[in-house]
């Protein structure tokens, strides 16, 4: 098709300067005729360019209509994909919702057994009681992780105005309840605003904290920062911890369901990180990480 284009062109060139070569710049009247030969040369010259544009109309044709095939194609894919998707997402949450009430007995149970029986029970069985009433809060907390995945990307955004300041403050408050014992200073900036879902947001910020909270458990000190900073011209919110750090070239596993870093002993859903980048692409932005080990990691994110 390249090869038959070039020799079109080429042909129309040429014809052009013939042509130009037989206007000199003198009146009509003084311009010689063409001879018989030269005009059959010339209409013969014309016919195989006709020729040519139509062969290479013809391959334009085939090519318009090999994609139109392949765009009809994706399309059909892309449709099942969407279902296959739409089916995934539902059997994921009709499941999870419906281990909520068993998981909800065991728990109780365990409880009831501790209260009516720990006195006479050894000690080997009441750390094997502990261990199943520990597993079932952690599987409460999976069970949530999974809820929100699934909900993310099926719920209506409900575009508002979102105080951030005012959320990590609240959210800070409440990771400190859970271990009084923790030496933590939050730094949360004042002031910081953005437009999104109010309860998506909220996941975001929570799992980021938290996630914070989690790596910095063996520092002394625990340092967690939530501020604004400007990435290419716009604004990036950031969570700062001064915990151990990761090596960057471990960055990509972040954001993927069920993936950990290498040496990460931090118990966990493993799919936090990747429910807050499908939130912020959901907002028309991108999450990422920055750090090095022993240097503590800051998460940034930026919303349309």
């Amino acid at each position: 098709m390249g090869i038959n284009k070039d020799r079109t062109l080429s042909a129309a060139a040429e014809m052009r300067r013939r042509a130009q070569d037989r206007l000199p710049q003198e009146s009509p009247q003084a311009r010689p005729l063409l001879t018989e030969h030269e005009r059959l040369k010339l209409v013969h010259e014309i016919e195989i360019h006709q020729i040519e544009l139509e062969m290479q109309n013809e391959e334009l044709r085939q090519a318009r209509n090999e994609l139109e095939a392949v765009n009809a194609a994706l399309a059909v894919r892309t449709a099942e994909l969407e279902t296959a998707n739409a089916d995934l997402e539902a059997f994921n949450y009709t499941v999870c919702h419906d281990l909520r009430t068993p998981l909800t007995a065991i728990n109780g149970y365990c409880q009831v057994v501790q209260q009516l029986c720990g006195n006479r029970l050894n000690e080997e069985c009441r750390h094997y009681i502990r261990e199943m009433y520990k597993g079932t809060l952690q599987m409460k907390d999976l069970i949530i992780s999974l809820l929100d995945f699934s909900r993310v990307t099926r719920v209506t955004l409900c575009r508002e105005t979102v105080y951030l300041s005012a959320l990590a403050r609240e959210l800070a408050a409440e990771l400190k309840l859970t271990a009084l014992e923790r030496r933590v200073t939050f730094l949360i900036a004042e002031g910081i605003a953005v437009n999104g879902d109010a309860g998506l947001l909220r996941i975001v910020l929570n799992n980021l904290m938290g996630n914070a909270w989690k790596h910095s458990g063996n520092m002394q000190d625990t340092v967690i920062e939530f501020g604004v900073t400007e990435v290419d011209g716009k604004p990036a919110c950031f969570i700062r911890d001064n915990g151990p750090g990761f090596d960057m070239a471990d960055a990509g596993k972040l954001f993927l369901p069920f993936q950990r870093l290498p040496g990460t002993a931090i118990e966990g859903s493993g799919i936090g990180l990747a429910t807050v980048d499908r939130i912020v692409r959901r907002h028309g932005g991108r999450v990422w990480a920055e750090s090095e080990p022993g240097k503590g990691a800051t998460f940034l994110f930026t919303l349309e």
